[in-house]
């Protein structure tokens, strides 16, 4: 009978992680970059809601716009 206790299969140190493809700078870029095009059209929104429901949203336009890239860019990296 074989003790196959003994004799386990080790991963090497590296293997037990995966790596990471992308580094947090260049989220970090694309982040910035998608942000900034999204504000402009976040600013355009909130001024229209304010407006037509004469009260301020519950966002203003850089929460919404970092919502916004916060929601697209893990995307880029992920697919």
């Amino acid at each position: 009978m074989t003790d196959l206790t003994t004799d386990t299969f080790q991963k090497p140190p590296d293997a037990r992680r995966p790596r990471s493809r992308h580094s947090k700078g260049e989220y970090l870029v694309y982040l910035s970059l998608i942000f900034l095009a999204a504000l402009p059209f976040c600013a355009v929104i909130w001024v229209y809601q304010s407006i037509r429901h004469a009260k301020l949203p519950a966002q203003g336009p850089v929460q919404s716009a970092i919502s916004e890239a916060r929601t697209i860019a893990p995307c880029i990296f992920w697919a």
